[in-house]
């Protein structure tokens, strides 16, 4: 799965989630996961789909053969298979079947025969077998005979399951062309299998799968994984229904349930080749729904970025990623000619030389990264699904607004859709090939996928914008990962329980731990990183792992005696918070040449059952002018410790810029430094993320002041520093800053984030926002309006546009503009050629009001709900904007013919964006009211994208006693409005963060 939030990105990560509080919140605990007692061998399955709509769902019939090995002591006349919300027809024992024998030890080079074996099972006799279904365990219990350690058993079950609209799991309704049938595809992640065929629904139940789908001749594609055999099906003869029949073979690599994928659809169909430099081949099929790309390009463009995605994870990771530079960039500068000269088909010769050079290149390694093993791999657009992209082995869905570049999708789209092309594909050798143990393991195969992930958007977007992003994204108060991970409803990594994995697709998982790798990788080395992983991917290669087992791995590679990489692993996964560290003193002993930096932690007193401080990993180095010059980690892991750092003293030193880099999940208060390199510090680090950290706290000295002020009641006593104002107009002017990076600095955000005590006065930081805004542009106004221009028209692009909205922020309060000039700037925007610059003038005015915000209301309505990507934009940009019928328009949006709550992308649009303005939301009535109706719409259709309604009232603890008890009633009454079965999760999760309260 892919959830990266530092941009908006898929909607999954913006809350709630599981606690490891106490076991009557959560459906499963470990004990849950025990080892299997039958290991599947074989899945042969026949998918019969009938797309008759009746009521509001299809059916599809399900054959199904399955062989199973026992594995160990128990029942031994009884399998249990999951099975939830099917319809049980037949259950017969095979009798006599052809054995296949154990399963393959991972990387067998000779597989068994399965279609012979198959052919075998439809010969022998079948008899009928004893079973009970419990519908509400979901268990199916088939008796099987008496049998012992090692023996096979083979049963035959037919069945049918019931897709709709609602279900996002399972098989279900996506978009459908009209006068076409309707489409269907499966989203299996973590337990949707068992929603299409009874089955043991593990992830340590990897087995082989032979598919056969009929369906309606008239879809266009039929797809599952594994190769399809008989090609040319399509141009078979339908029998009496209208039916053809495909078959794939899943053979070569054994396969988890929850990564099954099978499709049938309308879809426009797009190929193109991968050629590796070794000269392997493999087709690419990208399958777009009918009408949502603009251009032909947009599937050229987007196959062309899987392919250098792919071609990127054989070059530049895997054990020797740090290793061949020379060759390295000779590959990517033949790469280039060898596509030309494959596109242009005018030079043979010339292809052919390029194509030996890249062997011999290509020859230096002994060790590539993966290289993919199927014939064909996909990626299809989905219009509903709760992930913005699934691993399906060869089959990747991703959801069609961020499937491809396109006129309708905005900046952070365009940086999802790159990464998600790279996330997804790097799961075939972790979380595929190698898969976590368990579902708390789903960290294990997510968090390392996001690292990669990152590195490859490094390299296509740059290092600064990328990690300012995620830096941004875990410090935004209430709803980041940082507030998340120290609230009422916080989870560990590996959480204690669950009440459905969509929970574990949450924050911790997607950015703590990636930060949790990130550190390890700081604390062992870059070059032992990756050889240690190599090793976890060779050992454990088609099979499963734990967290100790990856942890061992790196152990095994981890050459820094400071660093207690098992201790450091336990705290980290198995709590939840993260540390603060404190720098108390900084002193400089200009005899000795040694600069004392005098650290405390805290945020891990009164842990359960490990009570131990953090382990901490502190990048470091002593900047003098700009330049660094004195550079280490420290590892910190007592309560209190002295970073001593040698060879220092006045003339290589003016200050230190300490978790350089973000080094490490949680926040550093600087007590030590003066504030004159603070201000140093915020011109001159060349670490840009910890520039960007002293510039946002001087801001947040600021902001703190006025709010401080606003709850004294005397704001009108307190003025803007004019160091703050000069410091925002030497950034403005840095020339040596990139517009992407200069505008993250300058856009101004409501929160203080240095200041955790004040973050739940939500209207005291919105009006100290307006306050500095107002006095920044009586000094910047100028210059603010001759940036804005430059960014704008032609050299309006995905660097230049970050910049040009954080110029407009001053602009927009500025008091010395009259409103018609401030619309007159941005109406134009309107009919922009992107998607960006539309959203940021159509936001800005709906805030406007008035006749304008009418007028703009009506025209971009019109325009935009013509299309399903444009029209997830306009439902975002109206549940966000801040104007003064806000809550109207939210409920006149709820009843336009186009908003449809069973999309995901309709309902997680509207509530997020909804509950990012928190004053709003919480602390108003009408806002409340609203808070409340639209968490029961939502969450009684789909419970993940209500998530982000928890998150909102994350720090409603903080809030005095009398606010308080209103947001208690608040949430009293959105629990009562649930069904403590059918929405299990978003129920315990809620009850858990209401036991927080009490408290």
């Amino acid at each position: 799965m892919c959830t990266f939030c530092g941009f908006e990105m898929c909607g999954v990560c913006d809350g709630g989630s599981a606690s490891a509080g106490a076991s009557d919140v959560y459906r499963f605990s470990r004990a849950d996961f025990k080892p299997l007692a039958w290991v599947p061998l074989h899945y042969d399955l026949h998918l019969t789909f009938d797309s008759t709509i009746k009521v509001d769902s299809a059916s599809v019939m399900v054959v199904t053969t399955q062989t199973y090995m026992r594995a160990r002591e128990g029942a031994s006349d009884t399998i249990a298979l999951n099975a939830h919300d099917l319809e049980i027809a037949s259950v017969q024992n095979v009798v006599g079947a052809k054995k296949i024998g154990p399963p393959p030890a991972p990387g067998a080079t000779v597989l068994p025969n399965f279609v012979a074996h198959q052919a075998a099972c439809e010969e022998s006799s079948h008899a009928d077998a004893e079973f009970t279904y419990d519908k509400d365990d979901r268990k199916l219990s088939v008796k099987v005979g008496e049998t012992q350690i090692g023996e096979e058993i083979t049963i035959k079950i037919v069945s049918k399951c019931f897709p709709n609209a609602r279900e996002l799991e399972g098989i279900y309704f996506d978009f459908t062309p009209e006068g076409m049938p309707q489409t269907m595809i499966s989203q299996c992640q973590q337990y949707g299998f068992q929603r299409i065929v009874p089955c043991v629904d593990m992830m340590t139940s990897k087995t082989f799968y032979t598919t056969r789908i009929t369906a309606s001749k008239s879809y266009s594609n039929f797809v599952t994984n594994g190769d399809l055999q008989n090609l040319d099906f399509k141009s078979d003869e339908a029998d009496e229904n209208g039916n053809v029949t495909a078959c794939y073979h899943n053979h070569k690599v054994n396969m988890a349930p929850y990564l099954f994928f099978v499709a049938v659809g309308t879809y426009d169909t797009h190929v193109s080749e991968v050629e590796y430099p070794s000269g392997k081949k493999f087709d690419l099929e990208l399958l777009a729904l009918p009408g949502v790309l603009d251009n032909p390009s947009n599937a050229t463009d987007s196959l062309k970025a899987l392919n250098d995605s792919i071609i990127w994870t054989n070059v530049n990771t895997g054990r020797e990623k740090y290793e061949h530079e020379e060759e390295r960039a000779e590959i990517w500068k033949l790469l280039a000619e060898r596509d030309e000269l494959k596109a242009s088909m005018s030079n043979d010769g010339r292809l052919a030389e390029v194509r030996d050079k890249l062997k011999v290149l290509i020859g230096a390694w002994s060790e590539t990264g993966y290289s993919y093993s199927g014939s064909c791999y996909r990626e299809i657009g989905m219009e509903n699904s709760n992930y913005g992209g699934m691993e399906n082995v060869g089959n990747t869905t991703i959801v069609s607004s961020m499937l491809t570049p396109s006129k309708w999708i905005i900046d952070g789209r365009h940086i999802y859709m790159e990464g998600v092309k790279a996330h997804e594909f790097y799961h075939n050798i972790n979380g595929s090939q190698v898969t976590g143990d368990t579902p708390f393991e789903i960290w294990l195969n997510e968090a390392v996928t996001v690292h990669v992930q990152r590195e490859r958007e490094v390299a296509i977007f740059g290092h600064d914008s990328m990690r300012l992003a995620i830096l941004r994204y875990a410090r935004t108060p209430g709803s980041g990962p940082l507030a998340l991970d120290r609230s009422a409803a916080s989870m560990a990594v590996e959480p204690a329980g669950f009440n459905t994995t969509q929970e574990l697709v949450s924050a911790m998982t997607y950015s703590k731990a990636p930060e949790f790798v990130r550190m390890i990788q700081l604390s062992i080395g870059k070059e032992n990183f990756v050889r240690a992983l190599a090793d976890y991917h060779a050992k454990y290669s088609f099979g499963n792992a734990t967290s100790d087992q990856w942890v061992d791995c790196m152990a095994q590679h981890n050459n820094n005696d400071k660093f207690d990489i098992k201790r450091f692993a336990t705290s980290w996964l198995k709590r939840t918070g993260y540390p603060t560290v404190t720098v108390s003193s900084i002193a400089l002993d200009e005899k000795n040449k040694c600069l004392s930096v005098e650290l405390s932690q805290s945020g891990f007193e009164g842990k359960k059952d490990d009570d131990q401080p953090w382990v901490i990993p502190i990048a470091f180095s002593t900047v003098k002018g700009k330049s660094k010059q004195s550079s280490g980690v420290f590892i910190l892991d007592k309560a209190t410790a002295t970073l001593k750092i040698e060879n220092v003293d006045a003339s290589n030193y003016d200050f230190v810029s300490l978790a350089s880099d973000w080094s490490f999940y949680g926040d550093l208060i600087d007590n030590g430094s003066t504030e004159a390199q603070r201000h140093m510090q915020a011109m001159n680090d060349p670490d840009t993320i910890n520039r960007y950290l002293a510039y946002q706290s001087i801001q947040d000295l600021e902001k703190a002041k006025i709010v401080e002020a606003c709850i004294m009641g005397c704001e009108d006593l307190v003025s803007v520093d004019q160091r703050m104002v000069d410091l925002y107009g030497a950034v403005l002017n840095d020339e040596n800053l990139k517009e992407n990076t200069k505008g993250t600095f300058l856009s101004m955000q409501a929160p203080c984030s240095s200041r955790p005590d004040l973050s739940h006065y939500y209207g005291h930081l919105n009006k100290a926002k307006k306050i500095i805004l107002k006095e920044l542009s009586k000094a910047h106004l100028k210059k603010a309006v001759e940036v804005f221009g430059q960014c704008g028209g032609e050299n309006s692009n995905l660097i230049t546009r970050p910049l040009k909205f954080a110029v407009y922020q001053l602009i927009f309060k500025s008091e010395e503009m009259s409103e018609t000039e401030k619309v007159g700037m941005i109406e134009g925007l309107l009919d922009a050629d992107n998607m960006s610059d539309q959203v940021f003038a159509f936001s800005h005015l709906l805030e406007v009001g008035g006749e304008t915000g009418e007028r703009v209301k009506k025209v971009i309505k019109a325009k935009w709900t013509v299309h399903p990507i444009g029209t997830e934009q306009y439902i975002s940009c109206i549940a966000n904007a801040s104007c003064n019928d806000k809550e109207k328009n939210v409920r006149d949006l709820l009843e336009e013919d186009f908003f449809n709550m069973s999309l995901a992308g309709h309902a997680r649009g509207c509530s997020r964006a909804w509950c990012v303005d928190l004053e709003r939301c919480l602390l108003t009535k009408e806002g409340l009211q609203l808070t409340k109706e639209l968490f029961l719409k939502v969450g009684k259709v789909n419970q993940m994208s209500a998530y982000g309604f928890i998150a909102a009232f994350s720090e409603a603890g903080k809030m005095p006693t009398s606010v308080k008890m209103v947001l208690k009633s608040a949430l009293e009454e959105m629990v009562g409005g649930l069904d403590q079965k059918k929405q299990e999760s978003l129920f315990n999760q809620l009850t858990r963060l209401l036991s927080g309260l009490v408290k």
